[in-house]
């Protein structure tokens, strides 16, 4: 096999785990098998009631064969769930003896009852394999990134940065949970009621478009998920100064955000319906990042009507009617407000 077609194919073996040994990495004090937390808050099968989760452990009495999990390795050599997080979850849950089993069609005998309470079917349980995929640490990232997506694409689909947060842990990581929960960035884009419901990572993935987008895009080739793997991946080895750094640039930037556009932060003021969007936070915070914030406020008044002067422009229009994530649409928004800001600064 080539060098290319090898970097195209995992390296990975399998294991068949029993519910016991699953259940006891899971649940160890220093665990060896990952849930992420991310990833239970996603769990569905209760969400009506138990009798799902039951029939799963239904099906495990009765021998139906059960679907491979898969597992990404770690450097230190525990494993994440990558896939199966439903089924592990389950079984822990049950071991643990959160639900009774309900809704049983075979094993009626066990209806209501614990996993405490189900007697010689406790050892059966335990002993029930499952077969596990591992895949090895020596994997490239983005081969592992591309399954992860390509596993989560059913009924409980991960979002660009949910995979991320999984699969590229560490500092810079932590830097853009830290940062989303910052006000601004935490309510972006949620309305006046607030009630929109996000839970994807929505707000760690606005604080990473900044410090991604903020460069001259020379690597850009309008895939942006792509180009924001692409710079996650740089920040894997990022020092704990570089992370002080890049904290204080992203709070600096979003303050002088504020400051200038106050309640209307990200936001098109000439339209009818006002709503916050990431076309106007990415260039903003673009715009804004190198520039003091003693200089913006002089002049906040004159860059709050030349920003309204470039929305109404058909120039800058025409850039998000198609295309807007799109290199030249990105580099022709920032010559068309650098020329206007230019001019507000300079009056």
């Amino acid at each position: 096999m080539n060098q290319d077609n090898q970097e195209k194919t995992l390296n990975l073996y399998p294991i068949d785990y029993p519910f016991e040994t699953l259940h006891s990495r899971i649940t160890a004090k220093s665990p060896k098998l990952i849930l992420n937390p991310d990833f239970q808050r996603k769990y569905k099968w209760d969400k009506d009631g138990w009798e799902r989760s039951s029939k799963f452990i239904e099906s495990c009495l009765m021998r139906i064969p059960l679907p491979s999990c898969y597992f990404a390795e770690f450097e230190d050599g525990k494993h994440m769930v990558i896939d199966g997080v439903q089924r592990l979850t389950t079984i822990v849950r049950f071991f643990n003896d959160e639900f009774a089993l309900e809704g049983l069609s075979s094993f009626e005998e066990l209806e209501g009852k614990k996993f405490s309470e189900i007697g010689q079917y406790k050892s059966e349980l335990e002993s029930t394999t499952i077969r596990c995929i591992i895949l090895r640490k020596e994997n490239p990232k983005y081969l592992i990134r591309e399954i992860f997506s390509r596993l989560n694409q059913g009924a409980v689909e991960l979002s660009d940065q949910e995979i991320r947060h999984a699969i590229y842990p560490g500092e810079f990581d932590n830097l853009l949970s830290e940062l989303a929960n910052l006000e601004t960035v935490k309510k972006f884009g949620l309305g006046k009621d607030g009630k929109k419901v996000k839970d994807s990572l929505e707000a760690e993935e606005l604080v990473l478009r900044y410090f991604a987008l903020k460069g001259t895009l020379d690597n850009y080739q309008d895939r942006l998920s792509k180009y924001l793997d692409e710079y996650t991946v740089s920040k894997q080895s990022i020092t704990l100064e570089e992370i002080e750094i890049l904290r204080n640039e992203f709070n600096s930037t979003i303050d002088k955000c504020v400051a200038i556009f106050e309640r209307d932060v990200f936001i098109d003021t000439t339209k009818q319906k006002r709503r916050q969007a990431i076309v106007y936070y990415d260039l903003l915070m673009y715009s804004f990042s190198d520039i003091d914030k003693e200089i913006l406020m002089k002049n906040k008044d004159s860059i709050q009507n030349k920003f309204k002067e470039l929305c109404k422009l058909d120039d800058f229009q025409r850039t998000l009617s198609s295309g807007l994530q799109n290199k030249s649409s990105i580099l022709r928004r920032r010559k068309l407000w650098g020329d206007l800001l230019e001019a507000a600064i300079n009056e």
